[in-house]
């Protein structure tokens, strides 16, 4: 007996409709906080990504409720860990 797989119909699809929530915003936010912390950005990335942190911090702030403040799901003082190496004695974290 063999089984078949299909292929997801354009209805099915359209039931499954993604939400993203100002929580998923908040975290997204937070994800770049840590990253940025721990160096994984490179000097040419850093602007951009800047950029689209800011823009989703302000788009947090114009629509949360005002008694809200939506938190993202990363803990506030994720752990940074920096390889040892010949630079590991010059970041600062």
């Amino acid at each position: 007996m063999t089984e078949q797989t299909q292929a997801p119909t354009q209805e099915q699809q359209e039931q499954a409709e993604v939400q993203i929530s100002l929580q998923d915003i908040a975290t997204v936010v937070q994800m770049i906080d840590v990253v940025s912390r721990r160096g994984a950005y490179e000097g040419n990335e850093m602007a951009g990504v800047g950029m689209l942190r800011n823009k989703l911090e302000a788009f947090l702030r114009q629509n949360a409720p005002e008694d809200e403040n939506p938190e993202g799901q990363m803990p506030a003082e994720a752990p940074a860990s920096v390889p040892s190496g010949p630079m590991s004695g010059k970041v600062g974290i």
